[in-house]
């Protein structure tokens, strides 16, 4: 990520701003691939207390081996994914990045129209049909 990030911002505002969406969104897929992988704990099914053998098979979400519950593990995911843009978003950083990207290529639009006036303003002023 921090490659493609690199490459692109050596090429362009442009080029930085759709690679980081791009890098955003395939992130945001992959989030939400492992959370459908997430199973949720199960509980026991009969009321009898849990003692010596009729002890249910599987894990109290509060005793699970990992310790780490189905909810916990979604949001780990989440906090994981915002954390790893933050560098990139983080105060106004991006809208700064977005503003001049947006601005440079106003300019360079704007100059060509201007341009083409300035050409066609002249060569009706210079044409001989003018003159008379």
């Amino acid at each position: 990520m921090e490659q493609l990030l690199t490459r692109a911002g050596n090429m362009s505002d442009l080029a930085f701003l759709r690679i980081l969406q791009l890098i955003h969104s395939q992130t945001s897929v992959l989030v939400g691939d492992l959370k459908s992988y997430d199973v949720p704990p199960t509980t026991p099914r009969s009321p009898a207390p849990n003692t010596g053998f009729s002890r249910p098979l599987a894990w109290p979400p509060s005793s699970a081996p990992g310790g780490v519950s189905s909810t916990a593990i979604s949001s780990i995911l989440e906090t994981a994914m915002e954390e790893l843009f933050v560098p990139y978003i983080e105060g106004q950083r991006y809208l700064e990045r977005e503003n001049k990207n947006l601005t440079e290529l106003y300019s360079g639009y704007l100059s060509a129209f201007t341009r083409y006036h300035v050409i066609i303003a002249l060569s009706l002023w210079c044409s001989p049909l003018q003159r008379y």
